[in-house]
C-alpha cells in the first residue's frame, strides 16, 4: 500500500518528530516501504501535497498541532466539498466545559458527514477518518494528551476490520479493567478450544492472576510457571515474544504467553504483552496514556492480554503482527491491502516488531522498532540493558536489540547523529545526538588519514543520490539549523560539516542522514560564501563535534573519547548557556521504588543499602557551572564507579538526562529522587546556541571557529 504522511508544523518549537514516531509506528505495516512525515508550514504548501496525494496515495494522513488544527478540518471540508453534521458524543462531553464557548463546542464537534471521528478523552481535538475501496484519508491532532486514545481507539480500529472505533463517551471515561464479561469470553474462548495456557511468572503476571478471581474455569485452563531472566540481546517486544516461548517450552500447555514490566522510553512508558503457539507468535506494544495511573495501566493490559489469548485458542486474526516459524516472514495474508479487508495488522501501541531468537526456535524478521527514534537508534549500535523483576512495579529501560540482527534505515537522522557516533570510533564511551536520538559503543578502528589537499568535489553523494556540492551542504546544514540562526553560525555551522565531511575520507559520500528538501535563500548565501573552507591542526583535518547548549561551557574532549585534543577544550561563551531554553535545566522526579528499579535494571548486582541517600553519588566532575556542578566524569552507583556518560546513558538514556552535567539529590521528607540537568548535548565542540550568541554580538563565523576550535587553521580548497 502506498502511503503518504503529511504534516503542518507552524509552530517549530512543538516536539512533532515524538509525536509523528508515535503515528508512523501505527501505519507502518500498511506501507510497502519505510514512510516518514513531510512537513509544511503553511496550508498553500500543505494542500499542495495532499492534492497530489490524492491521486498517487492510497493511505493519507494528514496530522497538524492544535492552534491550526480547527483551521485544516474546515478547510478540508470545504475542499472535499461534502456535507458537516455535529457528533453527538463531543457535544455531551464539552457540554459541561466552562473554557469552551459555543462556537469553539461547534467547531470541535463538527465533521465531514462521511467521516468517522476517532474521539479524543475530551472531546477537544478528535481526529477522524474517511475512506472508501481504494483510498483512505485520516486527519489527526498532534497533541501528547491525546494522540495515544486516538492512535489506540480510533486510527488503528478504522483501519483493521474486526475492532470497532470507540464511539460512546463512556469508554473514554473511567475504565472498567477487571473487565468479568470480556475475561469470561476469553475464557470461554481458550475452554471450548481445549486449550491450556501457560503465563510466564513475571511480576505482573500477578495482576492477571487475579483477573480471574470471578471466573470458575480460569484455573483451569492457566497455569504459571517460573520467571527465568534471560533475554541475551533482544529489545522489549522481542523479549515478550521470548517470554511467551519459554513458557510454553517449559510446560505441557499449547499456548505461551507473558506479561512485561512497565518500561520507560522517551518519556513514554508501555507494557510488552505476547502469545505464541507452536507455529507463530503475536506481540503487542501497549502505551500508558497521560491521565493514566500505572495500577490501572496494568490492570487494562492484563485483561487486553487476556483477549489476545482467547482470540489466538479460537484461531480468529489478533491485533499485532503474526509470523510464522516456517517462512520466517509475515504471512502473505498479512500483506495484502487494507481494502481488502484482510490485513493482520499491527496495534497503535505496537512499534514494528521482530524477534530472532534462534535459542527458542522462532525466526522473526526485523523491521525497527519505531515507537521512537531514539528505539531505532540503541538497537543499530547494540545497546543493551538488563531488566530485573522486583517485588514492585518497576519502571525500567528498555532492553535494545543487538545490532547484527536488526534492518533499520538512518535516513529520519540528522548528519549531526551519525558524526557523534563515527568520533567515537576510537573510544569505548558512548554517545549521543543533540536532538537525544541516541547512542553507540563502538569497537575500536583506525582514524581516517583525510588528505587535505584533494580540492572541493562537484558533487557529494548523499543517501545513495549524487547532488551538486553547494546544495547538497546547503540542505544538510538546513536540516541541522533550520530557520532563526544568525547567518555568521550557519556559516560557522557549513564549515563545521563540511570538515567532518572531509575529514571521513569517504569521497564526500554519506548514507542514512536527513536532508532537507529545500534551501531558504539566506542559508544558501552564507554556505555558498563559506564553501570548501575547512579547519585543520597540524596538517590534518580537524575533528568538528557541535551539539546543542553548553552547561556554561564545553568540556574537554579527553574526558568523552579518551585521547588528548588540544583544540577541544573547555570553553565559556557568555551568552552559552541561554538559561531561557527549556532544555538547558531540567529536573526529574523519581520516587523511590523507580529510581531504585532503574539502578537495579542496570545493574541487579549493584548494592543498594538501607540508606537512599548512599545509593549514588558524584565523585568528579569539571565544576563546569560551579565548584559544585559540572559534567560528571565518575559517579558512584551503589558501590560501583562508573563514568558520568555511562550513569546518562546506561542507567537512564540521553532523551531522558539530556546531558552528562548533572546533579542527584535525595530528599529524605517525601523519598523522593530529584536528578538536574543542565545543558543539552555532549558538551565537546561547538555549542549551536553559542555560536548563535556570538554571531548575534558582531563575531562573524571566524571568531567563532576559532573561539570553540582553539588552535585551528581555517583552509580553503585550492579548487574552490
Amino acid at each position: 500500500m502506498k502511503v503518504r504522511l503529511l504534516s503542518l508544523n507552524v509552530d517549530k518549537s512543538m516536539p512533532f518528530a515524538r509525536y509523528q514516531a508515535r503515528v508512523v509506528s501505527s501505519i507502518k505495516p500498511y506501507s510497502d516501504e519505510s514512510v516518514s512525515f513531510e512537513e509544511y508550514e503553511n496550508l498553500r504548501d500543505l494542500f499542495g501535497a495532499l492534492q497530489d496525494a490524492l491521486e498517487n496515495d492510497e493511505l493519507i494522513i494528514t496530522a497538524v498541532d492544535n492552534k491550526h488544527y480547527v483551521k485544516l478540518k474546515n478547510a478540508l471540508v470545504q475542499a472535499f466539498e461534502t456535507d458537516v453534521v455535529s457528533n453527538p458524543t463531543i457535544l455531551n462531553m464539552l457540554e459541561n466545559n466552562e473554557d469552551v464557548d459555543d462556537a469553539q463546542r461547534k467547531a470541535f464537534s463538527t465533521f465531514p458527514e462521511p467521516a468517522t471521528v476517532f474521539l479524543s478523552k475530551d472531546g477537544l481535538y478528535s481526529g477522524y477518518g474517511m475512506g472508501n475501496d481504494t483510498q483512505y484519508i485520516l486527519v489527526l491532532p498532534i497533541d501528547n494528551d491525546r494522540i495515544n486514545l486516538i492512535l489506540r481507539n480510533g486510527v488503528v480500529p478504522f483501519l483493521s476490520k474486526n475492532i470497532e472505533v470507540a464511539t460512546a463517551d463512556e469508554f473514554l471515561g473511567e475504565q472498567k479493567f477487571f473487565d468479568n464479561e470480556k475475561v469470561a469470553i476469553a475464557v470461554n474462548r481458550i475452554v471450548e478450544s481445549g486449550s491450556v495456557v501457560a503465563v510466564n511468572g513475571t511480576h505482573n503476571a500477578e495482576i492477571l492472576k487475579s483477573c480471574g478471581n470471578n471466573i470458575p474455569e480460569f484455573d483451569d485452563v492457566f497455569v504459571f510457571t517460573p520467571h527465568v531472566e534471560d533475554k541475551g540481546d533482544v529489545n522489549a517486544t522481542e523479549y515478550a515474544a521470548q517470554l511467551a516461548k519459554v513458557s510454553l517450552d517449559l510446560s505441557a500447555a499449547n499456548i505461551g504467553a507473558s506479561i512485561s514490566d512497565i518500561y520507560t522510553s522517551n518519556d513514554s512508558k508501555f507494557i510488552c504483552i505476547a502469545v505464541a503457539n507452536d507455529e507463530s507468535a503475536v506481540v503487542r506494544k501497549l502505551y500508558m496514556s497521560e491521565d493514566e495511573t500505572e495500577e490501572a495501566f496494568i490492570e487494562a493490559a492484563a485483561v487486553e492480554l487476556i483477549e489476545l489469548i482467547g482470540e489466538k485458542a479460537a484461531g480468529v486474526q489478533s491485533v499485532g503482527i503474526e509470523i510464522t516459524e516456517n517462512t520466517n516472514v509475515i504471512t502473505d495474508e498479512a500483506k495484502k491491502p487494507i481494502d481488502k479487508k484482510s490485513i493482520i495488522i499491527i496495534s497503535a501501541v505496537l512499534g514494528a516488531i521482530v524477534l530472532l531468537c534462534a535459542i527458542l526456535g522462532i525466526v522473526y524478521k526485523v523491521q525497527g522498532e519505531n515507537g521512537a527514534l531514539a528505539n531505532a537508534f540503541n538497537k543499530i549500535f547494540n545497546i543493551t540493558t538488563t531488566t530485573t523483576t522486583t517485588t514492585t512495579t518497576t519502571t525500567t529501560t528498555e532492553p535494545q536489540t543487538n545490532a547484527q540482527s536488526t534492518e533499520v534505515k538512518l535516513s529520519d537522522f540528522m548528519i549531526s547523529d551519525l558524526i557523534k557516533i563515527e568520533l567515537l570510533k576510537n573510544t569505548e564511551v558512548p554517545t549521543e545526538s543533540t536532538t537525544g536520538i541516541g547512542e553507540s559503543t563502538t569497537e575500536n578502528t583506525t582514524e581516517p588519514q583525510t588528505e587535505v589537499d584533494k580540492g572541493a568535489p562537484a558533487v557529494m553523494k548523499i543517501n545513495g543520490v549524487e547532488i551538486e556540492a553547494k546544495e547538497a551542504l546547503a540542505r544538510l546544514v538546513m536540516t541541522e539549523m533550520g530557520e532563526g540562526y544568525n547567518v555568521e553560525a550557519v556559516k560557522a555551522q557549513a564549515v563545521v560539516i563540511y570538515t567532518y565531511l572531509k575529514y571521513r575520507d569517504t569521497n564526500f559520500e554519506i548514507d542514512g542522514v536527513k536532508i532537507s528538501d529545500t534551501v531558504n535563500d539566506e542559508v544558501k548565501a552564507a554556505v555558498d560564501s563559506v564553501f570548501g573552507e575547512y579547519l585543520t591542526f597540524d596538517g590534518e583535518v580537524a575533528l568538528t563535534p557541535y551539539f546543542e547548549i553548553a552547561a556554561k561551557k564545553t568540556t574537554d574532549a579527553k574526558n568523552i573519547f579518551s585521547k588528548e585534543y588540544s583544540y577541544l577544550k573547555p570553553v565559556s561563551v557568555a551568552g552559552d548557556p541561554d538559561s531561557s531554553s527549556e532544555s538547558f535545566k531540567v529536573e526529574r522526579k523519581y520516587s523511590m521504588g523507580e529510581f531504585k528499579g532503574l539502578l537495579l535494571n542496570f545493574d541487579s548486582s549493584l548494592t543498594l543499602g538501607d540508606e537512599p541517600i548512599m545509593w549514588v553519588n558524584v565523585a568528579a566532575h569539571d565544576a563546569s557551572i560551579s565548584s559544585s556542578i559540572g559534567y560528571v566524569t565518575k559517579v558512584t552507583v551503589g558501590g560501583k564507579e562508573i563514568s558520568g556518560l555511562d550513569f546518562r546513558t546506561k542507567v537512564f538514556t540521553p532523551s531522558t538526562l539530556l546531558s552528562h552535567c548533572f546533579t542527584v539529590d535525595y530528599n529524605e521528607a517525601t523519598g523522593d529522587f530529584l536528578v538536574t540537568t543542565y545543558g543539552n548535548g555532549l558538551g565537546v565542540g561547538m555549542s549551536k546556541t553559542g555560536a548563535d550568541y556570538m554571531a548575534n554580538n558582531k563575531a562573524n563565523y571566524k571568531k567563532i571557529l576559532s573561539t570553540y576550535f582553539n588552535g585551528t587553521k581555517l583552509e580553503k580548497e585550492n579548487n574552490v
